[in-house]
């Protein structure tokens, strides 16, 4: 209904105006006495172009391509560092997000840059207080001196006075600082749309190399079970599993940091531009239009015949009020109708969202998931392998406890033959045999001594020779 009513307001002042204009006219066309007016301006006013505080994107994206491209080379030294890790070993999310938050910051930086410029016009004194605006050749020279310079500031009042001056009302030049205002303004927003959407591309780009990331560990763990036989090789596999992971989350803390740090700074120069403005606007509606003169568009006219021009033209041109109301109702049916329009707009925006926010909580939970399942098994497999390990300690400490006792036999067996052949010598028997078997003995010695202290090694059991000398005995 506000709506309906506002654009209902509108349509009338307009059919105002209208009426003003056809009565300004008949007056003209049927007084029988001149009539002396000061509508139509004696001077020409300088053409004005509208000026915005724009700053080029294709500046700010070459300074982002440029301080990417040094702080690359500045890192490529640093690459064992964590932060050269970090920007040069997580995948090609880091450097697109690098970019992206250069690029934010680029434009902010010129955005600060135009603002600190437009500034000091803002302390200085472009009306004087004393000026005259009596005549429309004091105001033409004001606008033209205005027109001259490229601040916004006396921009604006340039326009607006060239405005005055081109239909001698006051109105006029409200309405075209009112445009003015609007039109700066949404200029401003619109220059800040590309920015907003590279800040918000930066926590995706994060999220997207943490998926990538998560991805690589899994399968990479997966493809290295398959194949894994030792140790070493399962070392191998989860060091890749946790290249992935560290790829998945440091991804993630880069985008976050990086969009921080790009949102904070265009927020500020966001908030000085819009001061910047309301501070023009202020200036124009306080020292500005107040001071413009009111000029008298029915000095000379005779009452009468005006008031039967004025009724004439009322009853000609008016509706009638069952038009008007009819105009009405049709003005509130359509307010109803972009009000609803709105609403369900609102409505499946917040649906929106909330599916976003409910998509996002379920790979956050996947990704969790995910993560214990892998730590689960990683920890279940360590067991395994811890087992094994176990097992054959044990297998290869009962092989050398055999070991041990067999070589104990042969020792007590060698004691026994060399009782034996010193029995035989005694005797004076097979005296030659005995020297040979002396000597063997000899040799023999030091190999038993060596082979009689405790190893750890791994021992296949073989016929030696004295095995084959013992048959004959």
């Amino acid at each position: 209904m506000a709506a309906g009513s506002s654009s209902c307001s509108k349509n009338l002042r307009l059919l105002h105006d209208r009426l003003k204009n056809v009565c300004a006219l008949s007056i003209v066309m049927t007084a029988s006495s001149p009539i002396s007016t000061t509508t139509a301006p004696s001077l020409t006013p300088v053409p004005v172009p509208r000026r915005d505080l724009t700053v080029p994107l294709w500046l700010a994206l070459a300074i982002a391509a440029v301080a990417t491209v040094i702080l690359y080379i500045f890192f490529l030294p640093l690459q064992g560092t964590y932060l050269g890790q970090l920007l040069l070993n997580r995948g090609w999310t880091q450097p697109v997000a690098v970019f992206f938050a250069w690029t934010v910051l680029g434009f902010t930086i010129l955005k600060a840059i135009a603002l600190f410029q437009q500034t000091p016009s803002l302390r200085q004194i472009w009306i004087p207080a004393n000026y005259p605006f009596t005549t429309m050749r004091d105001i033409l020279q004001l606008q033209q001196t205005l027109a001259q310079r490229r601040t916004l500031l006396p921009n604006r009042c340039a326009r607006v006075l060239g405005a005055f001056l081109s239909s001698g009302q006051r109105e006029i030049a409200v309405e075209a600082a009112a445009e003015d205002s609007g039109s700066a303004a949404a200029a401003t927003d619109a220059s800040y749309t590309i920015p907003r959407v590279l800040v918000w591309a930066i926590p995706l780009l994060g999220f997207i190399g943490t998926v990538v990331g998560i991805s690589q560990a899994v399968s990479g763990f997966s493809s290295f079970l398959e194949t894994a036989q030792d140790v070493n090789q399962i070392k191998e596999g989860i060091g890749g599993v946790t290249t992935g992971l560290a790829v998945a989350f440091d991804t993630t803390l880069v985008a976050l940091v990086l969009s921080v740090l790009a949102m904070i700074p265009m927020v500020v120069v966001e908030r000085w531009e819009n001061r910047l403005l309301l501070q023009i606007e202020t200036y124009i509606n306080d020292q500005l239009l107040p001071r413009l003169p009111v000029t008298n568009t029915t000095a000379g006219v005779d009452r009468e015949t005006l008031q039967q021009v004025i009724q004439e033209t009322i009853r000609r041109e008016l509706p009638t009020q069952e038009r008007l109301q009819k105009l009405l109702d049709n003005l509130n049916q359509l307010a109803d109708a972009v009000l609803g329009d709105r609403q369900q707009f609102v409505a499946t925006l917040e649906e929106r969202q909330q599916q976003s926010i409910q998509q996002f909580e379920r790979l956050v939970t996947q990704i969790q998931h995910s993560q214990g399942e892998l730590l689960a098994q990683v920890n279940q497999e360590q067991t395994a392998i811890a087992q094994q390990l176990r097992q054959q300690s044990q297998y290869i400490a009962q092989l050398l406890a055999e070991s041990d006792r067999t070589l104990q036999q042969r020792l007590q067996l060698l004691e026994t033959l060399n009782q034996a052949l010193q029995a035989l010598a005694d005797t004076g028997n097979l005296q030659l045999l005995l020297d040979r078997l002396n000597d063997t003995l000899g040799h023999l010695q030091p190999v038993l001594r060596q082979l009689a202290q405790p190893r750890r090694v791994t021992l296949v059991e073989q016929p030696s020779s004295l095995d084959g000398g013992d048959r004959p005995m």
